[in-house]
C-alpha cells in the first residue's frame, strides 16, 4: 500500500512537471523575462554582502544530448570567497569590499555535483568564470572557448583535493579536464553557455555571511576527513538540500532535512526552480508587516534578534539571465522548469510575476517600494497606540519594540539609499 502510494505521488509530481518547456506556454510576453535583467551597478555598492540562490534551466546540446529535467541550483556568495591554501573546497572571506563584479575578490559560486565523492560542493571564484565561464559580451561560444574555459577552472584549483565517484567517461580520459568539460561545464560553471538562469538575491548581514561560510565548510570537512563518502541522492541530499541548508545556518528560513523517510520525502522534494520562487517570494512578500507572524516564525525571530534582519526587506531581488546567444554548443531556446507537486501549484506563475514586475527586478523600484512598506508599518503602530497598549500586558513587550526599531533603521536606511542613487 505504501509502495503504491509513493508511486502515485511521484506519477503526479512528474505530472505536474510536464509542459514547462516554451516560454509562451507560460504566457511570458514581457521580453524582460526572458533576457538579461540584472540589479543597477549602484547595488553593488549599496549591499557588501548577498546570497543568490539560482534556479537554472535542463540543458541541451547538439552533441552531447540533453539533461534533466529538473534542472539544477547553485548558489552565489558576495563576500566569501575560494580559499587557495585549502587543501579541499572550502571558503574564506574576500580580501576586501568588491564594488566591481568582475573582481575575482568580489565573491564565490557554490555548486554540488552527483559525482564528487569526498566533498559536497565546489568553489568557483568569480562571477565572470562562475556564470558567464570568462565569455564577453558578443564574443562567439566554440568549443575551444570552452576548452579554454575548463583550463581556467583547472588553473583556478577547483578540483584540487577532490576526489570522485566513478563517473561515465571514455576509458583512460578520467581527468579533470574530462571531468569539468563533461560533467560540470553549463552545470556548476559557465551556466550561461547552455542554461537560463533564475537568482533570488538576498542581501545579508556580514554576521550571516560568515554563518553560511562555516556551515558550508563543515560540510566539506566533514567529507574530506571522516569515513563516510558523499553520496548524492535526487530525493535525499541533493543540490538544493546544501544550498537550502546554508542559508538556513544564516536564519534566512527553516533547514531541510536529508534523513527523511522515502515516503514522507516524495512529498517534501528539494526542486531547484522551488526553491528559487520560495526564496524571491520570501524577500519580496514575506510578511514584513505583521510582526506576530514574524513572532511565530523561528527562523524570522531569530535572525531579528540576532543579526538585527528580516528576509522581506529592500534589496531582494530577482535576476534573470539568458543562454549566451551566440553558441556553437548547446540549443539557445528560453526553458524553465518547475517540478511541482498538485498540492503546491502555482510556483511558475510566481515565478513570472516577480520577475516582470519592476518592484522585485529594479533597484530604485524596489527601494521605493519598501519606502512605502516600512513608512506603513510605522504609521499603523502609531494610529493603533503601540506604546499604550504594551503597558496593559503586551506579552512581547520588548521583542515588539525591537521589531518597530528595526523598521525604522530600514526606513532611514532606504532613504539614504535614494538619496544615493538620487545624487549618482
Amino acid at each position: 500500500m505504501i509502495r503504491c502510494l509513493a508511486l502515485a505521488a511521484l506519477a503526479a509530481l512528474v505530472l505536474a512537471s510536464a509542459g514547462c518547456e516554451r516560454a509562451s506556454r507560460f504566457g511570458l510576453k514581457d521580453e524582460a523575462i526572458i533576457t538579461e535583467r540584472v540589479p543597477d551597478p549602484v547595488y553593488e555598492e549599496l549591499f557588501p554582502y548577498y546570497a543568490e540562490l539560482c534556479a537554472v534551466s535542463q540543458w541541451r546540446s547538439h552533441s552531447k544530448g540533453t539533461g534533466g529535467v529538473p534542472g539544477h541550483a547553485v548558489m552565489y556568495l558576495k563576500g566569501a570567497c575560494k580559499d587557495e591554501t585549502a587543501p579541499w573546497p572550502r571558503l574564506r572571506r574576500c580580501r576586501r569590499a568588491a564594488a566591481d563584479p568582475h573582481d575575482v575578490e568580489h565573491g564565490a559560486g557554490i555548486s554540488v555535483n552527483r559525482w564528487l565523492r569526498n566533498v559536497n560542493w565546489l568553489a568557483f571564484p568569480g562571477r565572470d568564470l562562475f556564470y558567464a565561464g570568462n565569455v564577453r559580451p558578443g564574443e562567439r561560444l566554440t568549443q575551444e572557448r570552452a576548452d579554454a574555459t575548463v583550463r581556467d577552472a583547472v588553473a583556478a584549483g577547483v578540483l584540487h583535493g577532490v576526489e570522485l565517484h566513478d563517473y561515465p567517461a571514455a576509458e583512460g580520459e578520467h581527468d579533470p579536464d574530462n571531468f569539468l568539460l563533461h560533467h560540470a561545464l553549463a552545470t556548476d560553471f559557465a551556466l550561461q553557455y547552455g542554461r537560463s538562469v533564475f537568482c533570488a538575491r538576498m542581501p545579508l548581514a556580514e554576521g550571516m555571511l560568515v554563518e553560511a561560510m562555516e556551515f558550508l565548510n563543515a560540510l566539506n570537512d566533514e567529507y574530506a576527513g571522516g569515513e563516510a563518502d558523499y553520496q548524492w541522492s535526487g530525493l535525499h541530499d541533493n543540490c538544493v538540500h546544501t544550498l537550502r541548508n546554508a542559508l538556513a545556518a544564516a536564519s534566512v528560513w527553516s533547514p531541510t532535512s536529508v534523513r527523511v523517510i522515502k515516503l514522507r520525502q516524495l512529498f517534501n522534494l528539494a526542486i531547484p526552480a522551488n526553491e528559487f520562487v520560495n526564496l524571491a517570494r520570501l524577500g519580496a512578500e514575506g510578511p514584513i508587516d505583521d510582526y506576530e507572524e514574524i513572532h511565530r516564525d523561528p527562523a524570522q525571530r531569530e535572525a531579528l534578534l540576532e543579526f538585527d534582519w528580516l528576509p522581506t526587506r529592500h534589496g531582494a531581488l530577482v535576476k534573470t539571465l539568458p543562454v549566451h546567444p551566440d553558441n556553437e554548443i548547446f540549443d539557445t531556446t528560453f526553458r524553465l522548469f518547475v517540478l511541482q507537486s498538485p498540492l503546491r501549484r502555482g510556483q511558475t506563475q510566481a515565478a513570472v510575476r516577480l520577475a516582470s514586475d519592476r518592484r522585485f527586478v529594479e533597484l530604485e523600484a524596489n527601494l521605493r517600494h519598501f519606502a512605502g512598506v516600512y513608512e506603513r508599518v510605522l504609521r499603523e503602530r502609531d494610529e493603533d497606540g503601540f506604546g499604550i497598549a504594551s503597558l496593559r500586558g503586551d506579552p512581547y513587550r520588548r521583542a515588539r519594540r525591537r521589531y518597530y526599531e528595526y523598521v525604522e533603521r530600514q526606513r532611514a536606511e532606504v532613504e539614504r539609499m535614494l538619496a544615493r542613487i538620487s545624487g549618482s
